[in-house]
């Protein structure tokens, strides 16, 4: 169904992020983002070191976390314009996870489901 809600849950470089926001906005329907400043290890920094590798006392990088809760028939654009506007092509690019959300409420006014997201635009 087009009226299901999801949630995209992107991360991404701190440097990326005005590229990402701008794009985002552009999008017609875009119902707004959550970002949060972040720190991880990838894959590549998640061993112990071995013989003769550099390690750092803290090797925790950087990164910005994005929140969008959208309807299911926007999630491809959003994820779309994330993907091109966050990418560098180097290592630590980010990641992005899509899946359902089983509710949505707005505190204000009481709306439920697709309205909360959405709602009356004010």
């Amino acid at each position: 169904m087009s009226d299901d809600l999801r949630f995209i849950i992107a991360f991404i470089q701190p440097f990326q992020l005005e590229n990402v926001l701008d794009a985002v906005r552009r999008l017609p329907s875009f119902p707004g983002m959550t970002v949060t400043q972040t720190a991880g290890i990838g894959r590549h920094l998640s061993h112990p070191p071995r013989s003769g590798e550099e390690t750092e006392v803290n090797s925790f990088m950087p990164g910005v976390r994005i929140e969008i809760y959208c309807l299911n028939s926007e999630v491809p654009e959003i994820v779309r314009a994330i993907r091109e506007h966050a990418r560098t092509g180097r290592r630590g690019d980010g990641k992005i996870f899509t899946g359902r959300l089983d509710s949505a409420l707005r505190i204000r006014s009481g709306e439920e489901g697709p309205a909360a997201i959405h709602g009356d635009r004010t």
